[in-house]
Parts: C-alpha cells; structure tokens; sequence
C-alpha cells in the first residue's frame, strides 16, 4: 500500500509541475515557442505522469554510486542485520494511518476503473458505428491513387486502410492496431483528397492516436487532477496545430489557402467525434481561425527561436525530473505496527548514543533465530532487548516491568553484536 501511495504521489506531482511549465508558456507568443516545440513539451508532461522517472534516475544513480565498506559484508548469510536508517531520524515525514490510506486509494482505485471503463464503452461504440457503416475505397479511385502517392512522399510503408463511412462527416482517422482513414459518404467533391490523405498520414506517422492513448490513460491513473484534463485538451490542439504545420511547411501560399478551403469545407464534421480517440481535419469555430492563421504564416524557424525552444525544453525536463526525485523523498507514507527496523532506529538514542555513533561503531542487531548455534547457548533474557505490548521500541530486559520480564524468553529477545562479542 506504501509503495502505491509513494507512486501515485511521485508521478502525480512530476506530472504536474510539467503541465504548470505548459501553463506559464502560453504567456508567450507561437513565434516564441513553435507548435511542434508545445506539442512536444505536453508528451514529455504525459511521460511524467505516466513513468517512474524517480525509479529510473534512483537506478542509474546506484551505478555510480560507491560501494559499501566491505567490512560491513563476511557475516554469515544466516545472520539477520538490522540497519539503521539516518533518513527516518533526521527528516520528520507525512505519515497517513492505514485506515486513512486505505480508503484514499479505494476511492482512487474505484475512480480510475469507472473512468476506464466509460472511455472503453465510449471507444468501443464509436468504433462499432464506423465498422457497421464501413465501406472499402474502390481500387485505382482518386482516394486510393493518393494515398499510395502521399505514402511514397512521407516515407511511410505502415499498412493503412481507406474506406467510407457515412457515420462521419469528415476525414478522420482511427485505430491503434489497425489503423483506417474513413471518410465521409458525401462532400467528398469540395475536398483537396490529396491535402486529406497527407494530414491524416501525418498524424500516423507521428503516432498522434497512441500520444492520445497515453494521455487518456494518464487521465484514468490521475482523473482527481484537474492538470492532467487541461493536458488531454492540450494534446488535442497542439496535435492538429503542429500537424498542419508539418503538412503546410513546403507549400506555397495559394496551396495553403487551398489547404485551409478543405479544412472549412469539412467544418461542420467534427461536432460529434470523439477527439480523444482519433485524428481528424476538420476543426469547430473556436479554433478554426487560430489553425488558419498560423497555417497561412508559417515559415523557416529562425536559430534563436530554436535554441531558446530546446533550452526551455531541456529546462523543464529537468524540473521535472528533479521534482520528481524530491517527491519520491519525500511521499507520504502510512503508519502501521512499529517494525523491528523502525523500532531499532527509535532505540538508537535510548540505549547508547546518536544513530552516527551506532554507525561508526558498527553496532548490528540479531534476532534469536539468526545467531549461530553457540551464540544460542550463551545468550539469556536478561541480555536482551525486547517490544512487549504497549511500547513503540525496543526496551532492554531491565527497564521491563517485573509482570514483563517473567512473560518474555530468551527466544523473543534482540541482541546487538557488542553483547554478542564479549560473551565470545
């Protein structure tokens, strides 16, 4: 349970310092920061939501990490040590009980499959009205030629279908697995095929629908924050503004107008399409006047602006990352029935010392069941330490209570490696 806690936390919080970068970049304007830069920045943001970065960095770290004073290593592999842990001594923490934890990730747990589960149903109906509606392109059409052309243009041999559905009324593009192109049953006349069959190959060769899964699943695991929403909304704008970038970069200025007729004639078709499961032309009225401007002005990205775009995106990969650290140090965790490890960490300072004395000292302790067999022999009570009910840490056999000392054995006893030596 900890460890899921620790998780969630670490990934939601990472995740979220991205997104608020995102937030503080729209105060700059597009020529600052160009659309393939933003729409960048919000994978990068899902990324963080979605991977342990903290794991990941933690791992490559113990790489070059030092190794431990051999000294400390020889003992027999029967023998239990108890370290201490200086981190759990000198940091205080957010400590949650466990029936406050429990009912926290119930409810997230149930948020996230409810979530999941409307967005499957959500997918699986749209895609069954396509299928029940779906009809092949014929061979050697208009439709069929460019594809094949538009294919060889972009480099693409990924396999695509092309087929009509009149349950759609723009070109649209679905599918993770199998990927099609539907277009719509009528108006098909006042569209530029070539400039259709070009965007939505586009957005397959950017895997624009798989960024779009991975946002929706970011958005099940953290549905309660209201960042990773405005990101899904984000992914969705930046993806059709960068991919109308990316088409028209090589056009001319009448094929761009050409290409923003297209874009208007098949307006109308996205009001009832499900954005968050496929990529489409079309666009509604809120954006279309944003898509077109910025098509229509497109032009070489000058060096400056490339370099401050990277430098910023360098920038906030590593406030991330960096965050994303400090949460995993810095995660709740959840307060249950004192280990013998944490009892041990609480005993350091009552029975002999600070924890970096212990340390230097090179104090180990054993249970009864980890000593040797003579050390089992020499061993009593009276030279143990003990938890008996009602206490928090460990307590030698004196400072036990006369009732306490008659119901402890030697077998329930933890002995420290000093106690140990002097007997031998």
């Amino acid at each position: 349970m900890n460890t899921i806690l620790e998780l969630l936390f670490t990934l939601n919080v990472a995740g979220s310092v991205i997104v608020a970068c995102i937030l503080l970049l729209r105060l700059l304007p597009t020529d600052a920061f160009p659309t393939k830069w933003r729409y960048g920045l919000s994978k990068m943001s899902v990324g963080f939501y979605l991977l342990p970065v903290a794991l990941v960095l933690q791992c490559l770290g113990l790489l070059f990490t030092p190794k431990q004073n051999p000294s400390l290593s020889g003992l027999p592999m029967s023998v239990q040590q108890i370290q201490p842990d200086l981190s759990k001594v000198a940091i205080p923490e957010l400590n949650f009980s466990a029936d406050i934890a429990l009912a926290s990730l119930s409810m997230w747990g149930i948020g996230a499959l409810v979530f999941a589960a409307w967005q499957v149903y959500c997918y699986r109906t749209f895609v069954g009205k396509l299928q029940q509606t779906r009809i092949p392109v014929p061979e050697n059409s208009e439709a069929d030629r460019q594809l094949t052309l538009m294919k060889e243009v972009l480099g693409m041999r990924s396999n695509v279908h092309l087929v009509y559905s009149s349950a759609v009324r723009s070109p649209v593009l679905v599918g993770l697995w199998k990927p099609a192109i539907y277009l719509p049953m009528e108006n098909t006349a006042d569209m530029d095929m070539s400039m259709v069959i070009r965007h939505e190959l586009t957005h397959l060769k950017r895997k624009d629908i798989w960024v779009k899964a991975f946002a929706m699943g970011a958005s099940a695991i953290h549905w309660f924050n209201p960042l990773v929403h405005i990101l899904r909304k984000d992914i969705q704008t930046w993806s059709e503004l960068s991919c109308d970038e990316e088409v028209v970069k090589e056009m001319s200025y009448a094929e761009r107008k050409r290409y923003g007729e297209t874009i208007l004639n098949v307006m109308e078709g996205s009001r009832n399409l499900p954005v968050q499961f496929c990529a489409f032309l079309s666009s509604d009225g809120k954006q279309l006047k944003r898509r077109l401007i910025m098509m229509l002005s497109v032009k070489k990205l000058k060096r400056q602006t490339v370099i401050f775009a990277a430098t910023a995106i360098i920038a906030v990969g590593a406030i991330g990352a960096s965050t994303a650290v400090w949460a995993s140090k810095n995660s709740p965790e959840i307060k249950t029935e004192a280990t013998i490890n944490d009892a041990t960490n609480q005993t350091i300072e009552e029975i002999g010392g600070s924890a970096s004395n212990t340390i230097s000292q090179s104090i180990h302790y054993f249970k009864y069941d980890a000593l040797l067999p003579d050390e089992k022999e020499l061993v009593t009570k009276e030279l143990g330490l003990y938890e008996p009910k009602g206490y928090d840490n460990l307590v030698p056999y004196e400072k036990l209570t006369p009732a306490e000392q008659t119901q402890v054995t030697k077998e329930d006893g933890i002995y420290t490696s000093e106690v140990i030596d002097k007997l031998k």
